[in-house]
């Protein structure tokens, strides 16, 4: 990527990083604990391309002794941002958002290619704003993916004459719906659903129903359709009210991740008026990154910037609709009563476990999916050898880092085949974030191995019974 100075300020580099709250970068020790966790600097061996070494040259930014340059902005561009080294250090550095602070600060000052301003401007500042776009696009991924062309190019002698990352692009491709989920169920009140068939005795059904919200996202409201009305069935079937805010918005997560928080602050705004004063329990997500992003929507407004000194958000109102956002698993393992009550098939299966890493590392959310998967009659969850490695997804990673993504993806593989000799009858693996599954299912079908790879609310729906006769 071709970088140069933009002169879009008279500020020195040290005033820059002085106008957002940087002090936290101090808490390295430089101990290096971080190192084996991190999927770039166990590809490349470069300590720059490690989280010490990015820590290094944030600092060096924040302290005025580096200069906003290719040698510098490069490695901090090549970071997963999968903060793995965040679950690894003892003193506690938050390296995801100095991180996205840093790429914030960047993005501002710094000028970038043609190609990239294109695709910034069309992408994430048009495509995840608009759901009638989202809708097009997505009504274009469907039929381009019935034409069969997909298909033509990975299974035929077109997959070694063509660019490897566009045959790789073709297995990437989601499962369009050409539909948008919030609207099909916008601002309505969807009542509990009940079973006939519930066992007397087993569980106590509360008296007052729980109303929670579904979070819709940008790309997971027009593609994986059977993820969000999985979740919804889930919900309703344990007891709770669902609502679909229709005015809510994308996260914003891959703006951050890319440096774009102005548009990100945009979205946290928008999603924090569509939300409120609904007298929620809770905001459900089903989305690793989405989830991550929505709990720290605070850290956007620390910048001293002119928008911000608009926005008449407290750090409490912020903190208040962060603490509500919980994931479709950790909640639904919150009700293990409830579950057990719910009539499962008792078919024997064998499902590897895939942690993503926006889930593990940024939420801290680890036992209770694999506690709540174990828990199904007949199931055996494997976790996959190394299922907290990064699967090189990450965000929009795999489009601009195509080869170091490959290189992460490669291992994640590796692991999956690993697994999976050791467990040849599993038929299923699971995975909380749509760009895992995603990334997983095409490393999995280009490579012919032969597994379902599927949301975890999606495998839960599937086990239930709804129709006995």
């Amino acid at each position: 990527m071709s970088i140069e100075f933009s002169h879009k300020t008279v500020l020195s580099t040290k005033e820059l990083f002085r106008q957002a709250d940087f002090d936290n970068i101090l808490k390295c020790v430089h101990c290096g604990l971080c190192l084996d966790n991190c999927p770039t600097y166990r590809e490349l061996g470069d300590e720059k391309d490690s989280p010490r070494g990015r820590l290094y040259l944030m600092r060096g930014l924040w302290e005025g002794e580096l200069e906003l340059e290719a040698e510098v902005i490069d490695p901090l561009n090549r970071c997963l941002d999968c903060r793995a080294c965040e679950s690894a250090c003892p003193s506690g550095v938050p390296y995801g958002e100095l991180l996205e602070k840093t790429r914030g600060i960047i993005l501002e000052n710094t000028q970038h290619s043609l190609k990239e301003r294109i695709l910034r401007f069309f992408l994430l500042r048009g495509l995840f704003r608009y759901t009638n776009l989202l809708i097009t696009a997505s009504w274009i991924l469907k039929i381009y993916s019935a034409s069969g062309l997909p298909k033509l190019i990975t299974n035929t002698i077109l997959a070694k004459l063509l660019p490897q990352p566009f045959v790789f692009q073709q297995h990437l491709l989601p499962k369009c719906s050409g539909k948008s989920f919030k609207r099909k169920h916008a601002d309505q009140i969807l009542a509990p659903l009940s079973i006939e068939d519930k066992q007397e005795g087993s569980a106590q059904i509360r008296k007052e129903n729980l109303r929670v919200g579904m979070f819709s996202g940008c790309i997971m409201d027009v593609s994986e359709a059977a993820i969000h009305e999985s979740t919804m069935t889930l919900l309703r079937h344990i007891g709770c009210e669902v609502e679909v805010p229709g005015n809510q918005s994308c996260c914003g997560a891959l703006h951050v991740h890319s440096g774009d928080r102005k548009t990100a602050r945009e979205f946290a705004l928008k999603n924090m008026a569509a939300f409120e004063n609904r007298h929620l329990d809770a905001i459900i997500t089903n989305a690793a990154g989405c989830g991550a992003q929505l709990q720290e929507y605070h850290h956007l407004f620390t910048e001293a910037t002119a928008e911000n000194q608009k926005d008449t958000r407290s750090a409490a109102d912020w903190k208040n609709f962060e603490n509500k956002v919980t994931d479709i698993l950790e909640f639904l393992s919150a009700y293990p009563d409830l579950l057990a009550n719910l009539p499962w098939s008792k078919d024997e299966d064998i499902v590897l476990y895939d942690a993503p890493c926006h889930l593990l590392h940024a939420q801290k959310v680890d036992e209770n999916p694999r506690k709540l998967l174990n828990s199904l009659p007949g199931v055996k969850l494997v976790v996959l050898k190394e299922s907290n490695w990064c699967c090189g997804s990450a965000g929009i990673y795999n489009l601009v880092q195509p080869e170091l993504s490959a290189a992460v993806l490669n291992r994640k593989t590796e692991s999956i085949r690993q697994t999976l000799a050791q467990n040849p009858k599993a038929s299923t693996i699971v995975t909380a974030n749509p760009g895992c599954l995603y990334q997983i299912r095409a490393g999995v079908r280009s490579n012919n191995i032969d597994l379902r790879i599927l949301h975890p609310v999606v495998y839960l729906a599937e086990r239930l019974i709804l129709n006995r006769s």
